[in-house]
């Protein structure tokens, strides 16, 4: 036969598995805030490229309707 916890045993590994989970949480925090700076990041890259290829293209259009271009 098993042998019974005492609430005191209970109230002990409560106590750790808390400590345990409060310690994982942290990581995990920590991890998504980097993910988030990240896509932050690239969302920045991606704007900047997005707007440097739009105003290439309008240039290059501009010129070829202007006559500076000759296709």
């Amino acid at each position: 036969m098993a042998i019974r916890k005492t609430v005191s045993d209970v109230s002990a590994d409560l106590r750790e598995h808390e400590a345990k989970c409060e310690e994982r949480w942290k990581t995990i925090f920590a991890e998504t805030d980097e993910i988030k700076k990240e896509i932050n990041d690239l969302r920045g890259t991606i704007k900047t490229a997005t707007f440097g290829s739009l105003g290439f293209l309008s240039t290059l259009l501009i010129a070829l309707l202007s006559g500076v271009l000759k296709i």
